[in-house]
């Protein structure tokens, strides 16, 4: 039986003498995820689908990047430069 929304992880240990990440996952979203990325060991199955695995990432498959926060002022601007490029585009 696939593990219950309450039970679901996903755990990445990074190894910094091997410079690798350990992954293992019982979330769908991240599970095909992971499997999209890099090989994956399946832990466990169920109606032929995965719902637990493992595996190794490499430094460069894994990133913590701080997401960007835009003012009012540029959102407004990348709206008009938005526009602009529609409006030339159609013009040609």
């Amino acid at each position: 039986m696939a593990y219950a929304k309450s039970e679901q992880e996903t755990v990445l240990v990074f190894d910094y003498e091997l410079n690798l990440w350990r992954a293992y996952s019982t979330v769908p979203k991240h599970i095909r995820k992971l499997m999209s990325i890099a090989e994956m060991e399946t832990v466990e199955m169920e109606d032929d689908r995965p719902i637990a695995i493992k595996g190794t990432l490499t430094e460069k498959q894994v990133s913590m990047k701080k997401p960007r926060v835009y003012t009012e002022k540029q959102l407004e601007e990348f709206k008009q430069r938005g526009k602009a490029l529609a409006k030339k585009t159609n013009d040609l």
